[in-house]
């Protein structure tokens, strides 16, 4: 065996070079240093296998081999400031006679805390300040007009403006980061999209000039042409356009410098297929060679099972009983539920209205999702798994979920007996998913029914799980179709959200098309943008890049607590169902501007199973809105002013500050 370094303490009084003649005279031992000027301690070259033997001579204290080395870890500088100046923020609709990169889109004011309000002293309808707001909908679930479109110099739709323009800036801005999308629907279809990728402004390289970060893919495992996109130049298609945007645009999303790639779910090319291939390409990465490190992957689930979110409904008076894991079992009154739903309400079940098929009569239903998971979450825990970070939602159904793990998955049911009427929901024949749903009625002897159990690529704890938020202040609820529930890790922004355009918007007088995008669809990428750079500023920190759980613990410690809930009727006392709006504030049209469904309502040919099922209740779902620390500030230390007196001084934390302080 080969000699190793090791250092020898030996007792006092002893003679060291009568001891080092002595050990020395073994071929398993010889001199390395006698250390001269420090007593009692020598250096030898000792055989592995003879270290214990050395250790009981007569004159030695301790020998010890010396442990193997290493150079010290030089950590990776922290990226210069990256900043964006004079820009106007927000968007509904704007006159196109102005530049449209001129614009930032809201989470960049929102969900960042550096922006201050751009006009505090602004009126609206007699309402001045801060609380005013900027919601995108004529009227919000508390009946409050809400006319701000966006802030800044360029003007909105109405030709007006409201304040100063604004500057944006972040260290962390998912360098060296891949994002993925993953599309449901269409593939690239459009020839117009041939070379878009590399001359829109939002995909550009802050670092390149003239150096777009979309890279088409040719997927391995994957044969149609959507997935084989390298000799098209073709990687997009009206969809993907918003979804980048919102997580990778210099614009519109917060991961300025990450690389942006697509994948399309199309014919042959089904969802585990696609699944692994983005998972093997993950895994076969070679290092980068600024980092020494395979890029991590961040990878958006852009598809959605539109009508399972509320597949099944039975009639509210055929109920039994409820049961929830923390609220115990509500049973039925002698008299029935009549007009007090608050029980269901109180164990997060929303109660809607559906229109009978048959005997063209309105009943209040409680619905449920389809009650099996999708066999394909086993490719998505796998790709979490092997270190991809994975964002997706429940889709726009207005769907109240958890993950397949929470105490309500099989905790929280519904009971009845005998035999009763079923209804069954799902798209229109032609498969639109926008076009109103068909409903069927028959009758069921099931007993149990678990409403928040869901199919999909939700429900489940490997991955990060969104609902999507309004992009307001003065009305920070979730957006009214958006699926929600206890399975929400973190809110995104949705509705009205500035990106790239698709080639159906208009051309703005940068020569360039922009508008805006909405929908869970938006609400993942913003929360994968902002992941990305988390996952870079873990690197930046700890010289390594964070595991997918790691990130999604760090989305929602950084989340802020400033999504509200908002009731959409008196549950306790409800009107008897009917075609007419519970309440007028509530009688609007869809979110895309289609139909004119009222909340609660579920009508064969007139609901739209994608986003037509509206509401305001959170439903269980965490007031956690994603965020970003732009400023890296310990949130400890800034969440409210230093007190100069009491308990707390002088070094507050955020966490002993009294609830009803911290309501102030």
């Amino acid at each position: 065996m080969a000699k190793v370094i090791t250092d020898v303490l030996l007792k006092d009084g002893t003679d060291e070079t009568t001891f080092v003649n002595d050990v020395t005279s073994n071929d398993e031992v010889e001199l390395n240093n006698m250390v001269t000027g420090i007593a009692n301690y020598v250096v030898l070259n000792v055989e592995e296998s003879y270290i214990d033997t050395l250790q009981s001579h007569a004159s030695v204290v301790e020998a010890q081999q010396e442990a193997e080395v290493d150079a010290p870890l030089t950590y990776p500088s922290v990226p210069s400031t990256y900043t964006l100046s004079n820009k106007s923020i927000g968007g509904t609709t704007y006159w196109t006679n102005y530049n449209g990169q001129d614009m930032i889109s809201y989470q960049h004011y929102l969900d960042t805390d550096h922006i201050p309000d751009p006009t505090p002293d602004r009126t609206i309808n007699g309402v001045t300040g801060h609380n005013v707001g900027n919601h995108y909908f004529a009227t919000s679930p508390q009946g409050a007009r809400d006319q701000i479109r966006h802030f800044g110099t360029n003007p909105a739709s109405d030709g007006s403006t409201y304040g100063s323009d604004s500057t944006f800036y972040t260290t962390y801005t998912g360098k060296n980061v891949d994002i993925v999308t993953i599309e449901g629907g269409d593939g690239v279809t459009n020839s117009g999209y041939a070379n878009y990728h590399t001359t829109h402004p939002d995909f550009q390289d802050p670092d390149n000039a003239g150096t777009t970060r979309m890279i088409p893919m040719n997927w391995s495992g994957l044969s149609h042409v959507s997935n084989n996109q390298v000799s098209s130049n073709n990687m997009l298609n009206d969809h993907a356009v918003g979804t980048l945007s919102a997580a990778g645009g210099i614009h519109s999303g917060f991961a300025k410098k990450s690389s942006l790639r697509t994948a399309y779910l199309v014919s042959s090319d089904g969802i585990s297929d696609c699944l692994n291939a983005v998972r093997t390409w993950h895994n076969s990465k070679s290092n980068n060679s600024e980092t020494g490190l395979p890029n991590p992957t961040v990878l958006l689930l852009e598809w959605q099972h539109t009508a399972l979110g509320k597949e099944n409904a039975v009639r509210i008076e055929q109920i039994d009983s409820i049961t929830h894991p923390v609220h115990g079992t509500a049973n039925r009154p002698g008299s029935g539920w009549g007009s007090d739903f608050s029980e269901f309400v109180l164990r997060d079940m929303i109660p809607f209205q559906l229109l009978d098929p048959i005997d063209g009569n309105w009943y209040w239903v409680m619905t449920f999702g389809r009650q099996t998971q999708a066999t394909y979450r086993t490719v998505i825990e796998q790709c979490w798994d092997d270190g991809i970070v994975v964002i997706n939602s429940g889709g726009n159904n207005g769907g109240v979920w958890s993950t397949n793990t929470h105490a309500n998955w099989s905790g929280a049911y519904c009971t009845l007996s005998g035999t009763n009427y079923h209804y069954t929901m799902s798209k229109n024949a032609n498969g639109e998913q926008n076009d109103g749903c068909q409903i069927i009625r028959g009758l069921t002897s099931t007993t149990t029914w678990y409403p928040f159990k869901c199919y999909g690529p939700h429900g489940i704890d490997k991955s990060i799980n969104i609902a999507a938020g309004q992009n307001s202040e003065g009305n920070p609820s979730l957006d009214f179709y958006t699926s929600r529930g206890p399975g929400v890790d973190v809110i995104g922004r949705g509705t009205i959200t500035w990106v790239a355009g698709d080639i159906n918007n208009p051309t703005f007088t940068d020569g360039y098309k922009w508008g805006t995008f909405g929908g869970t669809s938006c609400a993942m990428p913003t929360v994968g943008g902002k992941a990305a750079c988390y996952i870079e500023k873990h690197y930046t920190i700890n010289g390594v890049y964070p595991t997918p759980d790691q990130v999604k613990n760090s989305m929602i410690a950084e989340a802020k607590a400033t999504s509200m809930s908002v009731a959409t009727t008196d549950w306790s006392s409800v009107p008897a169902a009917s075609g007419t709006a519970i309440n007028p504030i509530q009688n609007r049209s869809r979110a895309d501007g289609g139909g004119g469904t009222p909340c609660l309502k579920i009508q064969a040919g007139v609901t739209a199973p994608n986003a037509g099922w509206i509401y305001g209740d959170s439903a269980g779902t965490p007031s956690r809105q994603a965020y970003w620390n732009a400023q890296n500030f310990n949130r400890e230390q800034t969440y409210k002013k230093r007190p100069t007196s009491g308990v707390l001084f002088p070094r507050p934390r955020k966490f002993d500050i009294p609830p009803i302080e911290e309501q102030g």
